[in-house]
């Protein structure tokens, strides 16, 4: 048989004699540093409570210090000589890192709002810099195909043509603000669409409107009707403002849909909240002298293609049957 492992040490152990005394040492060396980082720890708690409390006893006896040196000044015995001297716990100056998080855990809201309101104006100022301002705006209120994006896009480019650059950023730039309406009130849409408009009509700068035969005639009535007498002789010109009855047109504004009635309007200028009558008299004045020049430029290219106006479905028939009959 083979020799296997001898187990007739005195302990009794497999491991031999010199490493069970090494591991017993370790233990012993590993218990005693235990203890000892135990008690260092219990003599520094204990230090600390010491220093503690000869504080407090340190506190105490100055206040009864100055309560019986007050009531000796009261009583007269105290010398005016005497003075309470005040002490004052020394404070650790902070330093580096230590000073910044001390910094941020007393003041953080403080740092969070003004950190915020910074933002706040800044972004207001740079949105106020950059921002392109229109040379001209134009608010339409009819509620027809007119009303498109498209549409709109197209009549402020038609406009401008005729639109100096009256903020001198270089460029000429005009809006077309779409708010259509119509007589449903308790519809959210058009209610939008209804504070959109009288809060624009607040500024003096809004002078252009378009409308249509659906328009109510209270918000007609804020429009000029005597356009005739400042720009004679054009038909297109009538008590409501400038027709765009024109066929030429309406494809001009990928607009083929749009009805009879549709019409360039100037308002009349009066006293806003915003601005006074003499200053939107000045904008309606620029804005008159743009709506001129569009309408005899519109009344020249209908003449010059002979256009017969905008058609209706039933009105476009009407010629069709005539010249079939006429065939028979």
């Amino acid at each position: 048989m083979g020799k296997g492992i001898e187990t007739n040490n005195e302990n009794g152990s497999l491991v031999p004699e010199e490493d069970f005394e090494y591991e017993k040492q370790l233990a012993e060396e590993e218990r005693r540093k235990r203890e000892q980082a135990e008690e260092r720890a219990r003599q520094r708690e204990e230090e600390l409570r010491r220093k503690r409390r000869a504080e407090r006893e340190a506190r105490d006896r100055r206040i009864a210090q100055d309560r019986l040196d007050l009531i000796k000044m009261k009583q007269g015995i105290a010398d005016e000589s005497e003075t309470i001297e005040e002490v004052h716990t020394e404070h650790r100056e902070l330093h580096g890192k230590e000073k910044l998080v001390n910094i941020w855990y007393h003041d953080k809201m403080w740092i969070i709002l003004g950190t915020f309101l910074f933002v706040v104006v800044a972004f207001l100022v740079y949105d106020t810099v950059t921002r392109v301002q229109a040379d001209l705006n134009v608010l339409l209120i009819c509620d027809n195909a007119l009303a498109s994006e498209q549409s709109c896009e197209l009549l402020a480019q038609r406009i401008e043509r005729y639109t100096p650059d009256l903020n001198g950023d270089g460029q000429v730039d005009v809006t077309v603000i779409s708010c259509p309406m119509n007589d449903q009130k308790y519809d959210q849409y058009y209610t939008n669409n209804s504070q959109k408009f009288f809060a624009n009509l607040q500024q003096g700068r809004m002078i252009m409107v378009i409308t249509d035969d659906n328009t109510d005639p209270d918000l007609q009535a804020l429009m000029v009707d005597d356009l005739a007498e400042a720009i004679p002789g054009n038909r297109y010109i009538d008590e409501r403002g400038l027709s765009l009855d024109m066929a030429f047109l309406a494809r001009e504004l990928k607009c083929e849909n749009m009805p009879k009635g549709v019409h360039l309007c100037l308002r009349r200028p009066v006293n806003t909240l915003d601005d006074k009558i003499e200053k939107m008299q000045a904008n309606y004045d620029i804005n008159l002298e743009v709506f001129k020049a569009l309408a005899e430029d519109l009344q020249k290219e209908a003449d010059e293609s002979g256009d017969k106006g905008i058609q209706n479905s039933s009105e476009a028939a009407a010629p069709e049957s005539s010249e079939a009959e006429d065939s028979k």
